[in-house]
């Protein structure tokens, strides 16, 4: 490991191993050299034993990949004993196993994976591909190597990892038969082609990761670390990656294609409150099912379709949204839909939307307990602490959203609840600890179209009280893409490598800074003093310090981010090409589909002005 910086101490995360990516550099530790397969099983079994306190999964709930490929024949006699041995050895420590051939291998997600292979071709395998592919984000693979005459160059047998997707690359264990390798799948990606005016390839400054450290804490920065390369783990430290046990817990539509949705165990709800009240956001990876979301994307896409004909059709005042510079009159904001800037637009309500709400609303009351059942309309939903959430009806009432979100609004101290007597008022219950209820918005989705520009920095909601550096979070937002990243897109440039996303795309997403929902880390990144002056260091400072703590997080279908409105943000560019082809009007616009999400006393004007 390289030398920590003086600076800095140890992360506080409790849960920060599982998604340890460190930085790229490549590393080797060798140790052990009496190396064998139940060596390697043994580190594999430490390794998840020691998440199981921490993410509420036991060792009999893990499920291991195992593939053998030698010289490039899978089913050879020396390739087949190898995988038996493998994975006798792994069932033995009460894991499970998918050993089968390749089509049972990428049917099948992984918490971690197993390769043994005997030359650099071999990495480049379909097996070597399937497990890479399958393995889930934040998990481990490990390699064994045959060390055969001539070695392996560990400069280039590597490169089918690469430091956007992978992290570090240890060699753990060495033998004069085999050597052993492990590396772990980032948490989560970023999208480093954005913000191009940002300079993220440069070293950290000293004075950049001391000022950090000083108004954040814990940032555990290592010497010659890039920005990218702290940002990557910036991002892995803000993230919650279900394992597989979580992600089959619960299938919400049965046939030939089993569709699961995710359910957190409680352990991770836990870690993904802690996430959102110390840094302001968290990120949950393949939380929801894309069958859920997909279709809100496209019938926002269709509304939206049907909004800029509307307008630009309309005989009196005519509007061009698609061409702002070239309209007669300038957009408004209205009913259905809201003004971001151009290009960008908040659409609330439209037929298209309409009728899916309501079908979604007609499944929940149906299958919820603890709903008003006599909530009508598209009024926000007061949930209370008698609601459970029901995965089968809309991913807006998602179990494990709901917990995150009643234990983000519900602090509470065990020693100090029962003294809070006055919930006797108004027919309430007396102090029983249990959470209070609050205001969940409706499905709507912020439409970014190829060509709109980064948003100014902003936060969504005002600090109620300025005395305390982070008062309780009252407001708070949940977003998911309403589209799928794929490789086969014309008017979209996703990057992807052997078939996995980088996490680059044209089409952006959401920029979050780190840590900004507390009144001091916002002040040191963006205040002035009291006369409005500024010197050219500070100011130079302060951008460093913002560029170092801005997260680009690369979301797929699925994914979720939970950000506190407190928290600094903006909506990335959308530099797709669009529609060359006149065929699909909606080819490259981006629909980021979102919750608001309240206290149940708190009123925001923007919000509740609008009536759905």
């Amino acid at each position: 490991m390289e030398a920590a910086w003086g600076a800095f101490g140890s992360d506080s995360d409790s849960d920060d191993d599982d998604n340890d990516d460190s930085s790229s550099t490549r590393k080797n530790e060798q140790s052990n050299p009496n190396i064998s397969f139940e060596s390697a099983v043994s580190a594999i079994t430490t390794y998840f034993a020691s998440l199981t306190k921490a993410t509420g999964v036991g060792i009999g709930e893990r499920v291991v990949a195992v593939k053998s490929m030698i010289n490039g024949d899978e089913y050879g006699e020396e390739a087949v004993a190898l995988k038996v041995m493998m994975t006798e050895s792994v069932i033995r420590r009460g894991m499970k196993v998918v050993a089968g051939d390749d089509d049972d291998v990428s049917s099948m997600l992984c918490d971690a994976g197993v390769l043994i292979v005997g030359d650099e071709s071999d990495l480049q395998s379909r097996s070597s591909l399937n497990i890479r592919h399958r393995l889930i984000p934040g998990g481990i693979m490990w390699l064994i190597i045959k060390r055969q005459q001539n070695e392996i160059d560990n400069n280039s047998c590597f490169d089918c990892f690469p430091d956007s997707i992978w992290g570090e690359i240890y060699c753990v264990s060495t033998s004069s038969s085999y050597s052993v390798h492990k590396i772990q799948k980032r948490a989560c990606l970023v999208n480093a082609i954005s913000c191009s005016w940002m300079d993220k390839k440069s070293i950290i400054e000293r004075e950049v990761a001391l000022a950090a450290e000083k108004t954040c804490g814990n940032l555990n920065a290592v010497e010659n670390e890039t920005y990218i390369q702290f940002e990557l783990r910036l991002a892995s430290r803000v993230t919650v990656v279900p394992s597989v046990a979580e992600r089959t817990r619960e299938e919400i539509i049965s046939s030939a294609d089993e569709v699961y949705t995710t359910i957190l165990t409680d352990a991770n709800i836990k870690n993904a409150i802690g996430k959102l009240r110390d840094h302001g956001l968290v990120i949950i990876k393949g939380l929801l099912p894309p069958e859920q979301t997909i279709p809100w994307g496209n019938v926002v896409l269709e509304d939206f379709t049907s909004a800029v004909e509307t307008l630009k059709n309309h005989q009196t005042r005519p509007v061009d949204l698609l061409n702002p510079d070239k309209g007669q009159f300038e957009p408004l904001s209205y009913r259905e839909m809201a003004m971001r800037e151009d290009l960008r637009v908040d659409l609330r309500s439209g037929p298209s939307m309409e009728r899916l709400r309501l079908k979604e609303k007609n499944l929940a009351l149906e299958a919820m307990t603890g709903i008003n059942v006599t909530d009508v309309g598209n009024q926000p939903t007061i949930i209370t602490a008698e609601t459970m959430g029901a995965a089968r009806s809309s991913w807006r009432y998602h179990p494990s959203i709901l917990a995150i979100l009643k234990g983000l609004f519900n602090p509470r101290d065990d020693s100090l609840y029962k003294g809070n007597f006055g919930r006797w008022n108004f027919g309430g219950n007396g102090p029983d600890g249990s959470p209070q209820p609050f205001r969940l918005g409706q499905i709507g989705s912020v439409v970014s179209c190829p060509g709109s520009g980064d948003q100014a920095i902003h936060a969504d909601t005002p600090h109620l009280f300025e005395h305390t550096d982070c008062h309780p979070c009252h407001y708070c937002n949940v977003f998911t893409p309403g589209y799928r990243i794929t490789n086969d897109q014309t008017e979209v440039q996703n990057e992807f490598v052997d078939g996995l996303w980088t996490g680059n795309s044209t089409m952006g997403g959401t920029a979050l800074v780190y840590d900004s929902h507390r009144l001091s880390v916002s002040a040191m990144l963006l205040s002035e003093d009291d006369k409005g002056n500024e010197n050219d260091d500070d100011a130079s400072l302060r951008r460093q310090l913002l560029q170092l703590l801005t997260l680009r997080p690369a979301l797929d279908a699925g994914d979720v981010v939970i950000f506190d409105n407190r928290t600094l943000h903006y909506g990335i560019a959308n530099i797709s090409k669009g529609d060359t082809t006149g065929k699909d009007p909606n080819a490259g616009r981006r629909p980021m589909l979102y919750l608001n999400v309240t206290q149940s006393w708190f009123h925001d004007p923007k919000v509740s002005s609008f009536v759905y």
